[in-house]
């Protein structure tokens, strides 16, 4: 490592009193003083003139998903089976949330909250015997029943909102 090193004298009250906030942390402080110079650095900024504040960090400019997966690869399989069992529960809620406000209407629509009951029976079965550890039906559950479209909106929100709106 190409390194530089430096030689710096404190006075022994601060040097004791930083070396304990630095132990606090599970550092040391040669740790601690790297860090802070290294954010100076990097802020363009030593945060200690005239008492005034760093200035704020510049905003993430890389893409959401332009990240190192090699650390996730072990967990794939775990997430993308909670991923799954997530995305069959919100569906029975959503089913049942509907059968529920379609069941308030009078008269009820007997038609649709059958085929919506149809469907939160057949979401049950898929979650009564759904395997989260093998890879291809995890896979074929989110294919089933990841949203294709963004959600409908709370029927009765909407209104609420467009009262406060005219």
């Amino acid at each position: 490592m190409d390194a530089h090193h430096l030689r710096i004298r404190i006075e022994r009250d601060i040097a004791d009193k930083a070396m304990a906030m630095a132990r606090e942390r599970g550092l040391e402080l040669a740790d601690v003083m790297r860090m802070w110079l290294t954010k100076a650095v990097l802020t363009g900024d030593f945060a200690i003139d005239l008492n005034q504040p760093a200035p704020a960090p510049a905003g993430e400019t890389r893409a959401f998903f332009a990240y190192d997966e090699s650390p996730w690869a072990p967990l794939k399989e775990v997430l993308d089976g909670e991923l799954a069992l997530a995305l069959v529960n919100q569906f029975v809620a959503n089913q049942t949330i509907e059968i529920e406000r379609l069941m308030d209407i009078n008269p009820p629509d007997t038609a649709r909250i059958r085929e919506l009951r149809r469907q939160r029976d057949v979401a049950r079965q898929v979650l009564s015997t759904f395997d989260p550890e093998d890879p291809d039906a995890t896979r074929t559950v989110i294919e089933r029943f990841a949203a294709k479209r963004p959600p409908l909106q709370d029927r009765t929100r909407r209104a609420s909102d467009d009262e406060e709106t005219s």
